[in-house]
């Protein structure tokens, strides 16, 4: 994936016009908002071309009517189980494709001036598409939504391939932009925010016996790494752990860079610098200024939760069977308004 530099004053000047905008916002949409390239007219990557499983624009279940809403954004952060690398002509390279141990959506409804934030389960079991190097489509699989992100270059090609398995796993709704970050970040951010501190409430006895159940512990880099992406022997050594483990961890980061982005601005620019050989993302400078302005002034909806199944494959690989009916609440809730009763 070939980056895109701009002039020292350019970046200035849009350092300056994004400061203001960052308290306030979760940490997913920080880190997008200051690594973003900042190229007003890219072009968005958009799912139109996907039409199996969507939902029509008007639907009725059990006499009651449904209308997709009219100005919704959805935009989808993903963190990556693998490490990104610079070479020497400052082209981002990959040591391996990696897959999504972390999917978050947000949307943003700008009718109702709200937005909600949906986590995903990396063990979801949903279709996606298994891919050529160089992109030919070659078949659609059932299995975890977490190897969308494998089936691809490790970058773009990669990301819009996990956009098409969401997109899929949400009856067809469009994702209007993706960011990725690969896992040598969460050390760079941890340090920048000089340590997060959280309660350790599973047992890593295995992996770090100085993390003790009970306690409460200042990461260091090594041990935010551990905390947000150790699974098997942590605890119950499942993703539903991990994934509360990472939910503890971003409210806490959430709430630190908020208080040093609002001492100092400066900081803003230290972290995007910090993190832009980290991601990859097809949102613009525009893009990003709007959904930190939408989620700086617009009502929160708080956390979904789409309900489900955990077992076990053939293989004994686990895997989230979403319950029908709790997935359709979500997709109702966030992509369409009540017509009639």
């Amino acid at each position: 994936m070939t980056r895109s530099y701009h002039s020292r004053r350019k970046k200035e000047q849009l350092f300056r016009k994004m400061a203001w905008l960052l308290p306030g916002i979760v940490v997913v949409c920080i880190f997008v908002a200051l690594a973003g390239r900042f190229l007003d007219n890219q072009e968005v990557y958009s799912n139109s071309d996907f039409t199996s499983g969507k939902l029509p624009n008007t639907i009725d279940i059990d006499g009651v009517i449904y209308r997709h809403k009219t100005r919704v954004k959805t935009y989808l952060f993903m963190g990556i189980d693998e490490r990104s690398v610079k070479s020497a002509d400052n082209e981002a390279e990959y040591v391996g494709t990696g897959q999504c141990d972390v999917l978050e959506l947000v949307v943003v409804d700008q009718n109702a001036n709200t937005y909600a934030v949906l986590p995903i389960n990396r063990d979801t079991i949903t279709a996606v598409k298994s891919l050529e190097d160089d992109g030919t489509y070659i078949a659609t699989s059932d299995v975890q939504i977490a190897l969308a992100h494998a089936n691809g270059d490790g970058g773009e090609m990669s990301c819009e391939n996990t956009v098409d398995a969401v997109s899929n796993l949400l009856n067809g709704q469009r994702i209007d932009g993706y960011a990725a970050l690969y896992m040598d970040s969460i050390g760079v951010i941890n340090r920048l925010a000089g340590g997060i501190t959280v309660p350790i409430e599973d047992d890593f006895s295995q992996a770090d016996p100085t993390l003790k159940i009970g306690s409460t512990v200042t990461l260091t880099d090594e041990q935010a790494e551990l905390y947000v992406r150790r699974r098997m022997d942590v605890g119950d050594g499942t993703n539903e752990g991990r994934m509360r483990r990472q939910s503890v961890y971003l409210n806490e980061l959430k709430r630190v860079f908020e208080q040093k982005f609002s001492e100092d601005e400066s900081q803003v620019k230290k972290v995007y610098e910090s993190l832009e050989d980290y991601m990859v993302t097809n949102l613009t400078g525009k893009d990003c200024s709007k959904l930190a302005k939408a989620m700086l002034k617009n009502k929160s909806l708080g956390e979904l939760q789409i309900e489900g199944t955990v077992s076990l494959d053939e293989l004994g690989y686990r895997q989230f069977i979403p319950d029908e009916d709790s997935l359709m609440q979500t997709v109702l809730l966030l992509f369409y308004d009540v017509v009639t009763t």
